[in-house]
């Protein structure tokens, strides 16, 4: 592996999804699902490119092997999708090793199922979707694999509920990942302008769920986001400054939507993720990054922000920049691969 042939995968990747916008906001939209398969293939000779050991929570999960699963009622919030599916892939392979690249590839698999999806939007902004793209999809694709599908599953819930439809298997996103749990309730508080009484009952869920992550029941959820406070594993992965970084970047986006198109931030829905991202960051910054991406998958998927006079601008000054993103986003996961000559 040399860092050219590394950043020329890394950059067909890039260029590939945004062929497939280009084609798809065009006069041959029909055409789309030839850019999609060639996305597909693109991303596809990245993944098998790209050491999957080199990710930065491979380490992580390797923790969770060599340990037999059973599945019981009692342990439905205890997130039973990835050792369940991680033991049926060392039941099919009989190696540890195997069955956990098996289930990275799983969520190659379900990451280019969503972003193909995402890129189909028609009620979707172009500029939006390559933001969310550059921003997201190394992060979904290669680093996180509990959380992944639970993002992925409230994508396509959250989506159709602005539409005035239901995915209702959106609603199992917390059996893959328990951070969905609080933003799938909030579902149901529906996208209306809040009243009092409505903000005194987001308040309290907000304050209830924030208290639940105390308890000794989820005390394998919070024991590993506390190992990136950790001194040392801070120092590591910058997480002590870019948290603080992100934390005014979500207040700015918040403001930002809120003087533009009020409806989309000044109701029930937003109200209360808005709510517990901030409590959350008070109790751990990591934790609070983690779910804010429910808030930023909202924000992307929202279909009513209405023509702007400099979408155009914003399609072509995006494309080009973007790329930058995209290559720090994929270095900031993959430290090791920034020594390669």
């Amino acid at each position: 592996m040399t860092k050219f042939e590394l950043h020329f995968y890394i950059l067909i990747t890039y260029l590939s999804y945004l062929l497939l916008l280009a084609v798809f906001h065009s006069k041959i939209r029909k055409a789309a699902f030839i850019p999609a398969v060639i996305f597909f293939i693109c991303s596809l000779l990245l993944r098998m490119y790209v050491p999957i050991e080199k990710n930065a929570d491979y380490e992580g999960y390797v923790n969770f092997t060599f340990q037999n699963y059973h599945f019981e009622l009692k342990s439905i919030f205890s997130e039973p999708y990835f050792p369940l599916i991680l033991n049926a892939m060392f039941k099919y392979t009989q190696d540890w090793k195997q069955a956990l690249n098996a289930v990275y590839f799983i969520n190659f698999l379900s990451s280019s199922v969503f972003y193909i999806w995402f890129a189909y939007r028609r009620d979707v902004k172009y500029w939006i979707k390559i933001l969310f793209f550059a921003f997201s999809y190394i992060l979904f694709t290669y680093t996180v694999l509990r959380n992944s599908p639970a993002y992925f599953l409230f994508g396509f819930l959250i989506f159709y509920l602005l539409l005035g439809r239901r995915f209702w298997a959106g609603y199992f996103g917390f059996l893959t990942h328990i951070s969905s749990l609080p933003a799938l309730a909030a579902t149901f508080l529906g996208f209306g302008k809040p009243t009092y009484k409505q903000f005194f009952l987001i308040l309290l869920g907000a304050i209830t769920f924030s208290g639940l992550l105390s308890l000794s029941y989820f005390a394998h959820i919070t024991a590993k986001l506390d190992t990136y406070t950790d001194p040392s594993i801070a120092e590591k992965y910058g997480v002590n400054i870019f948290h603080k970084i992100y934390f005014v970047m979500i207040i700015g986006l918040t403001l930002l939507i809120y003087k533009n198109r009020k409806t989309a931030i000044y109701n029930n829905f937003y109200c209360a993720i808005f709510l517990i991202y901030l409590i959350l960051y008070f109790l751990n910054p990591v934790m609070a990054y983690r779910f804010s991406y429910y808030i930023i998958i909202y924000l992307a998927v929202y279909p009513f922000y209405g023509k702007l006079k400099y979408d155009k601008i914003l399609n072509i000054v995006f494309s080009i920049v973007l790329v930058f993103l995209f290559y720090n986003v994929f270095y900031s996961s993959h430290i090791d691969l920034k020594l390669l000559k």
